[in-house]
């Protein structure tokens, strides 16, 4: 009875073996009668067959079947995304938009499952038979990389868009070329989930892969930073500074970390060294006048908190002006030089303004501090003004200087000003 039994499960076993073997083929042929017919049970019976056959002994470790499923679950995804366009209110005429909203909406869970199918289908097959089906199959699904990117992000799903556009990256290299803007819409959308691991990595890559730009170190330390890795930010910045030597907005930090540790001189004497290097830079100057305009009106950024002015506090505003007026002379149209100094000059007024009132009782004193305020309001005027000349829809501007005409009795400006700003 043993001996029978034995020989039964023997005999049985190429039986087994067989139908597993026909699930792949039934699996095929359902995915080409869908192809011709788009009769979704057909794509649907083949998704049936295929996913036993992954599942089974005999069959699991074939490259065919991982091939098979690679292709039947991209065709699962291309049903799907098509259904999501069908959603789309007809109102959106635009083809691409239309699309784009697709890819937005659509679920990208077969699509993943094909990806994964087909690197699987590469390990197993050794004697690289079923190469070309799945290198095929790969630049066609690359095709919907960025799409997916463009529409996750347009629907506010920045996990998956920032995963895609560094799928598009990745994918770009492969190629022979390093499209960097799909890694900086992979850091802005890491900015927008405040994963700052991530924002790190992503600047890291860049720096590491030789595309780095002045942005990826300063986003790299702002990461740094925001993780509590303050000597790892530093030498960041440093490295920056290496890398970009004459970058305004890497000098600025640099300042800025300089300040904020009570390093005021050695950041002045650094931002010195830049302008003797290169003594007609404009943005040097407009450095040296933030740092200068930093010392006057220090803040303390964690409590969210102004400081005391500083008993010179003039002097160096004084210095601050100057700064700013030789970068507009260097670069009529830096616009950021005629903004800060339109606002030196209003936050000075202001700051001349509180004296006023501790001398309201001194009439000559008072007289001479009110001029004195006046004096700075007109030239915050007429900094904002040529730097609107510079940025025409600067809106900032625009408020700062509806304000200032009203207060110095100039309605007419002030009403244009208003139309500007509703434009």
């Amino acid at each position: 009875m043993k001996k029978t039994a034995k020989l039964f499960i023997a005999l049985s076993i190429p039986v087994v073996a067989f139908a597993q073997s026909a699930k792949v083929q039934t699996a095929w042929r359902s995915l080409q009668d869908y192809e011709t017919s788009k009769d979704v049970s057909s794509l649907m019976k083949a998704k049936e067959c295929i996913d036993l056959a992954t599942n089974n002994e005999d069959t699991k470790e074939k490259a065919k079947t991982w091939v098979y499923r690679s292709k039947i679950y991209y065709s699962l995804f291309k049903n799907n995304l098509e259904q999501e366009e069908k959603k789309v209110p007809a109102t959106v005429t635009n083809k691409n938009e239309r699309l784009t909203k697709a890819y937005g909406a659509v679920s990208t869970a077969d699509y993943e499952e094909a990806g994964k199918a087909m690197e699987k289908a590469a390990t197993l097959d050794k004697d690289k038979s079923y190469q070309a089906d799945f290198g095929m199959l790969g630049m066609v699904m690359l095709n919907d990389v960025n799409n997916l990117a463009v529409g996750k992000y347009n629907v506010g799903k920045y996990k998956e868009a920032m995963e895609f556009f560094e799928g598009a990256y990745e994918a770009s290299k492969m190629m022979g070329k390093k499209d960097t803007s799909q890694l900086t819409n992979a850091i802005i959308c890491a900015q927008k989930e405040k994963d700052n691991e991530k924002i790190k990595f992503y600047n890291q890559k860049a720096i590491d892969e030789k595309v780095a730009t002045p942005y990826n170190y300063g986003n790299l330390f702002d990461a740094k930073n925001a993780l509590k890795d303050t000597i790892g930010a530093m030498q960041t910045l440093q490295a920056g500074r290496t890398a970009f030597p004459t970058n305004v907005d890497l000098m600025n930090r640099e300042t800025d970390y300089l300040m904020s540790h009570g390093k005021n001189q050695e950041a002045l004497a650094n931002l010195d060294k830049a302008i003797a290097s290169d003594p007609k830079n404009a943005k040097f100057y407009l450095a040296k006048g933030i740092a200068y305009y930093s010392m006057a009106n220090p803040r303390d950024y964690a409590a969210k908190k102004d400081l005391d002015k500083p008993k010179n506090y003039d002097e160096i505003m004084g210095k601050a002006e100057e700064s700013y007026k030789k970068s507009t002379e260097l670069d009529p149209k830096l616009y950021e030089a005629w903004y800060n100094l339109g606002t030196l000059y209003n936050n000075w007024s202001a700051e001349q303004t509180k004296r006023c009132d501790d001398l309201i009782k001194q009439a000559t004193k008072l007289k001479e501090c009110e001029a004195k305020s006046t004096e700075m309001i007109n030239k915050s005027i007429a900094a904002f003004e040529k730097a609107i000349e510079v940025n025409p829809n600067d809106k900032t501007t625009m408020t700062y200087l509806n304000r200032l005409y009203l207060i110095t009795n100039q309605p007419d400006k002030a009403e244009k000003m208003r139309a500007m700003m509703k434009k």
